[in-house]
Order: C-alpha cells, then sequence, then structure tokens
C-alpha cells in the first residue's frame, strides 16, 4: 500500500501543471455541457471531442478525454432531472425521483445531490481502481457467458419489482422490451428477425432512438393532450436548492452503500453501469422505511443511481487499463482514444508506462474533484430554466429532441422510429406501464440472448449442465426465479383481492 501511495504521488506531481489542470478542467466543461443533448450520450461527446486532443502530450490528452468521458455522464442526469428525457441507459433510474423532485420545484437540490453523489460514487470507484486493479480484473475475467446470463436474468427480474405497485406490469413491459430488442439481424446465424423487408430495421431499434421517443416524444405528447402534465413547477428559492443538514443525513449511506455495490457490480463484464443503478435503486428501496414513497420524488432515489453509476464507471477502468479489455462500447471508445495517442492498455501498460498509468489515475481524482466545483455553482442556472413559460420550453424541448433523434445516425427513418415509439410509449404509459422497464428491457435483451446462446452452444443445449458447472450462476437464477415467483404471486393476490372487494360492495 505504501508503495502504491507513492506512485500516486509521483502521478499528482505530474499532473498538477498548469497544462494539465487547464485540460482538466475543459474536459470536464465541455463534456458536462456538450452531455446535456439528448441523443449524444457518452460516446456521442466523446467523439466529437476527440479531435480536440490531437498534437498534445499523450499525458495532457488522456486527461482531457477523461474528464470529456466523466464530465458527459454528468450532462446526461441534467436532462433527466430538468425534463424527464434520459441520454444514456444509465441516466433512466435517475428519473424516476429526479423529476418528480423538479416538479416539486426542487431541481437544483435534486441536481446539487447528483452532482455530490457522483463525486462521492467516484471517490469510492478511484480508490478500488487505486489499490486493486490488477488483482480485482483477474477475478472479473473468471465470469463466463453463464454467470453473465445469470446477471442479467436477475437485473431483469429486478427491473419488474421497481416499476411499480403492480409486478405483473412490470414483468409484461420487460418482456416487450426483450421481443423489441430481437428486431434485426440475429448476431449468431444472422437471421432476419422482425423486420419485414425494411432495410433499415436490419441494424435494429437503435436504444438511443428508443428512450429519446419512451421519453422525449412520449413527455411532449402527454404535456399536449394532458394540461395538468405542462410542466408546472412549485416556486423555489435559489438558497434553498442546495442540500442542508437534514438531507445529508437522508443520503449519506446510500450514497456509501450504493457506491460500494456500483463498484462491485462494475467490475462484472458486460454488466457496466446500467445494471448497477438498478441494482442499488433497488436495495434502496428494499432497505427503506417508506418504500412506496421512492418514485414520488426522494432524494434517496437520486443519491443511488448516481452513486453507483459513477462508481460502475471507474470499475469499468480496471479492466480496461490492467488488461486492455473494454466491456462496453463507451470504455472501447475510450480505448480507441487511448490508441490514437499511441497508448494501448493492457497488461504490460502499467509497468511500460507507470508514469502515464498513475498520471491518469490522479489525474481522475483531479478530474472528480473538478467536476463537482463546475457543476454545483451551475445548478441555480439549470434550475432556472424550470421557471421559463412551457409555450418557450416545450418548442425548445421538441427541437432537441428531433435533433437528437436526427444526430444519432443522420438518418430520417431514425426520426419516425422515435416517433412511433412516442406514441407507443404514450399509450403504454396512460395504461399504467412502467417506460424505464420498457427501455431496459430493450436495452439488455442483445446482451441477454448473446449470452444465453453462448451458454447452450458451450454446454452443447444443456442448461442444466451449465449450472451444474457454475454454482455461483445458479445461485443468482435461483434468487432471481424466486424473487419472480413471489413478486407475481404477490401482485395476483393484490388484483384479485381488489376484484373480490369491488364485486362485495356491488353487492
Amino acid at each position: 500500500m505504501i508503495e502504491t501511495l507513492g506512485l500516486l504521488g509521483h502521478g499528482f506531481l505530474d499532473c498538477l501543471t498548469l497544462m494539465n489542470i487547464f485540460c482538466a478542467v475543459i474536459g470536464c466543461l465541455l463534456g458536462s455541457l456538450i452531455g446535456v443533448l439528448p441523443g449524444l450520450g457518452i460516446s456521442g461527446t466523446v467523439a466529437i471531442l476527440l479531435p480536440v486532443t490531437f498534437g498534445m502530450q499523450p499525458l495532457s490528452a488522456l486527461i482531457m478525454i477523461s474528464g470529456i468521458y466523466f464530465g458527459s455522464q454528468y450532462g446526461g442526469a441534467i436532462t433527466s432531472i430538468l425534463v424527464n428525457i434520459p441520454g444514456e441507459a444509465t441516466s433512466i433510474v435517475t428519473c424516476f425521483d429526479g423529476h418528480p423532485l423538479a416538479k416539486q420545484g426542487k431541481g437544483g437540490k435534486a441536481l446539487s445531490v447528483a452532482a455530490i453523489s457522483s463525486f462521492c460514487g467516484g471517490t469510492i470507484g478511484l480508490i478500488g481502481l487505486t489499490f486493486a486493479a490488477s488483482a480485482l480484473a483477474r477475478v472479473a475475467l473468471s465470469f463466463g457467458k453463464v454467470e453473465f446470463f445469470a446477471i442479467v436474468v436477475f437485473g431483469l427480474v429486478l427491473l419488474t419489482t421497481i416499476s411499480g405497485k403492480n409486478q405483473l406490469k412490470g414483468l409484461i413491459v420487460v418482456c416487450l422490451g426483450v421481443i423489441l430488442g430481437c428486431v434485426g439481424l440475429d448476431d449468431l446465424y444472422g437471421t432476419l428477425r422482425f423486420t419485414y423487408g425494411v432495410v433499415d430495421l436490419y441494424k435494429g431499434i437503435s436504444f438511443v432512438t428508443f428512450i429519446m421517443g419512451v421519453y422525449g416524444i412520449t413527455e411532449l405528447m402527454s404535456a399536449i393532450c394532458i394540461p395538468e402534465n405542462q410542466g408546472e413547477v412549485a416556486d423555489f428559492n435559489l438558497r434553498e436548492q442546495f442540500p442542508n443538514k437534514k438531507d445529508f443525513g437522508q443520503i449519506y449511506k446510500t450514497i456509501g452503500r450504493c457506491g460500494i455495490m456500483g463498484f462491485g457490480v462494475g467490475l462484472v463484464p458486460g454488466a457496466g453501469s446500467t445494471l448497477a443503478t438498478f441494482f442499488a435503486y433497488g436495495m434502496e428501496r428494499s432497505l427503506s422505511k417508506h418504500p412506496d414513497a421512492f418514485g414520488t420524488g426522494l432524494l434517496e432515489g437520486v443519491a443511488a443511481p448516481e452513486a453507483a453509476n459513477n462508481a460502475a464507471m471507474y470499475a469499468g477502468m480496471v479492466p480496461l487499463l490492467s488488461l486492455g479489455i473494454p466491456f462496453t462500447s463507451s470504455m472501447a471508445l475510450l480505448m480507441s482514444a487511448f490508441i490514437v495517442h499511441g497508448i494501448t492498455p493492457g497488461p504490460m501498460f502499467i509497468s511500460e508506462h507507470p508514469d502515464l498509468f498513475w498520471g491518469l489515475i490522479a489525474s481522475m481524482f483531479i478530474g472528480n474533484i473538478v467536476l463537482l466545483i463546475i457543476n454545483l455553482p451551475l445548478v441555480g442556472i439549470w434550475a432556472s430554466l424550470l421557471k421559463v413559460d412551457f409555450t418557450i420550453l416545450m418548442p425548445l424541448i421538441t427541437f432537441i429532441t428531433f435533433a437528437g433523434g436526427y444526430a444519432i445516425n443522420n438518418s430520417v427513418f431514425d426520426m419516425g422510429v422515435m416517433v412511433i415509439c412516442g406514441i407507443f410509449g404514450f399509450f403504454l404509459s396512460a395504461c399504467g406501464y412502467n417506460m424505464a422497464a420498457l427501455a431496459v428491457g430493450l436495452f439488455l435483451s442483445p446482451t441477454l440472448e448473446n449470452s444465453f446462446l453462448g451458454t447452450m452452444t458451450l454446454y452443447k443445449g444443456n442448461l442444466l449442465a451449465a449450472l451444474m458447472d457454475r454454482p455461483i450462476a445458479a445461485a443468482i437464477l435461483s434468487i432471481a426465479m424466486i424473487a419472480l415467483v413471489y413478486s407475481t404471486a404477490k401482485s395476483l393476490i393484490q388484483f384479485f383481492g381488489k376484484q373480490k372487494a369491488a364485486n362485495q360492495g356491488e353487492a
């Protein structure tokens, strides 16, 4: 540990130059501002701003790229809270309580909690990354297709339990999302599914297009068709837009628990930040004395996913830096940015480039602090946007939504898909179905299918043999099945109980 601290100290010495601090500030600021735009997401933001780093020294370039990467993550939370439009799957859970808080006039407080939770979760993730990178990477690699299949199933089951009071509706909408994720070419056999001769559907339904539809377009339709949903916000005092002592008392345990959980989930190959946010939210809801209040505007509901998200993102750096293996598309883009600057992450990266490795780790600590310093003063500005008249705000949101939908693939077809998804989402939402469960079902569908087919191929179609051979996967699946049966039975009992009470009332 002493040696690690010494190396980290040298990393800080390399980073604390005017040029490197400037790169950290600019990277975090650009990432936060551009990450606000729905449709771009983390990968789009990094791709757009990558050319800015060309011609820089390697360490300065890596510092700016990392600042852009983690800054764009916080940018996604801003739109989730203010206008209920998540730019990435990782921001979906933040909508649950963040947007209700914004409608209550506490948008600034929600943004402050998101920034503080992101900082604390990121710090937990960075401590884990600093002291256990190589060892944790090897443990992560011991997880195979079977374990990952079990984890995804567990995540989908968890979705049904946190997607509303009616778990049966949650189960239905999760299954619907998984089916929508099957549209397009099958990755293993190349079979066309649900394309109906439409060439543009061969590549499937873009996840970002989908969430822009079921959140952005659905929100706009809801505001137009239901006047009381026109984003009216309670009056707020700017001085009250920051957490007080009581608020910190409510969230500090949540941040600690969810940061640790997020780091653990983030180490699992492919699980990433999205599952970490749902696991954290589900855990906090189950531990809470008032679980039914989640989704109505609780600060814990914002702190949990944001802390888990950032911790998981830093955990994802463990296999990337120590083994050279990116487990998500955004991590793959980050790795390509490293390669552009002549640096190849992997087992030899730490020994061959110790100055760059420890300089990068130190820069992440600095960037984490810079993000907090930059974003807290902007809270009042972002929160003030909610006071803009709805007749002005709606056209602006409409423009941003359609521009984001087009920018994903520069495709008019995608804009059409977005509108259809929005109409579909509006009617489902009106019927009481949870859009987050639908969206994450779509997001996890390809991963679920690939891990299942990989398991079946490896064990020649014998799932039982796979579970006998991998006891950890068997345990995870068993817990998932018990939770599914329990939640479904509970929903059915409640449904028939209400029916019986209604019949007795009529009699």
